[in-house]
Order: C-alpha cells, then structure tokens, then sequence
C-alpha cells in the first residue's frame, strides 16, 4: 500500500528504487511526495548527525555496515517478490471476477 513507501525510504538501497513500484501502482502523487518527504527526513537527519558524531571515524563504519549487505540484498528482493506476486494476484483476480452482464444474463 501507500505506507510501504515512507517504510522503505528508512531502508538503505531499496529506498533508492520505491519510486518505480509507486508510479507502476499509479500511486497519488502527492501521497507519494508526502510520503517521500516524511520517509527520508529521518534517515537523512541520522545520517547528519552520524556524520556529525563520527568525524575523522567515518571509515570505520563502513566495514561495519558491510557485514548487512547480504541482508539488505535479501529483503530488497524480498520486498520486489511481494510486490510482483500481489501484482499477479490482483490481475488474477480481476479477470475470475464475473462482470455485471454476466452475472444478469445468466
């Protein structure tokens, strides 16, 4: 739904790409930049701050945050697996549904 995209603008790299899956959906556009704006303002915020705090540190976090890249890696395509299947899903069934003619006709 609409709040999957202020979730993942919190999540590293699958943020990045929330985008297209919305304007696949036809999502509100203002919804969406409601969302996006309220979604990446804490993440960025933290980021900041992080920087902030860590100064001349800041290589040393990045062989931390290495070790979650197969995680990441796994929930994005998590997330994109999801997506697809409640796609087909929902083209499924549309196309079971009988439509008013036939439901009167027969």
């Amino acid at each position: 739904g609409d709040a999957t995209v202020f979730f993942t603008r919190l999540m590293p790299i699958v943020r990045t790409f929330i985008s297209l899956p919305a304007g696949i959906a036809r999502m509100n556009f203002r919804k969406f930049l409601a969302y996006t704006f309220l979604g990446s303002l804490p993440w960025c915020f933290a980021l900041a701050y992080a920087g902030y705090k860590l100064g001349q540190h800041w290589r040393d976090v990045g062989s931390t945050l290495h070790d979650y890249d197969i995680l990441v890696g796994v929930v994005l395509v998590a997330l994109f697996a999801l997506f697809v299947y409640r796609h087909v899903q929902g083209s499924r069934d549309s196309q079971e549904a009988p439509s008013a003619e036939e439901t009167t006709s027969g």
